[in-house]
């Protein structure tokens, strides 16, 4: 019975670092600067950018620059991510301020992908034309 708890004790406790892990990550990378590109692309500034912006800017990715599978791995669990927070934010009003920064984070790594995205096939146009 007690190795039973330690054993479930222990999954737990691997699952919440690696979704700590996880989460970090694309933090991280929704921490970086965005370009004017975005807001060529969308018309979204850096400065305007709110929680409500996610589904907009997945889509926009999608249509735009579309990746192999792999590549929009994250940006789909993230997605997925978004769509609970916004059903907490929903059922559970006291999570708002909490929600609210969890949602904007999720955008922000929207548009850094975008952005991204958007840069590479700038520069991947302006040398082919080089050529």
């Amino acid at each position: 019975m007690i190795a039973i708890c330690i054993l479930a004790l222990s999954i737990l406790a691997l699952a919440e670092f690696a979704i700590s892990q996880w989460r970090s990550m694309w933090i991280l990378v929704g921490a970086q600067p965005l370009s004017s590109s975005l807001e060529s692309a969308t018309g979204i500034s850096a400065e305007s950018l709110t929680a409500d912006h996610f589904s907009l800017l997945a889509q926009t990715t999608e249509q735009l620059c579309p990746s192999r599978e792999e590549g929009n791995l994250w940006l789909r669990e993230v997605g997925v991510y978004y769509r609970i927070v916004r059903l907490l934010d929903k059922n559970i009003p006291s999570l708002s301020s909490w929600a609210n920064d969890e949602l904007l984070a999720c955008s922000r790594y929207a548009a850094v992908v975008l952005d991204q995205r958007l840069n590479a096939n700038l520069a991947y146009a302006s040398e082919v034309r080089g050529f």
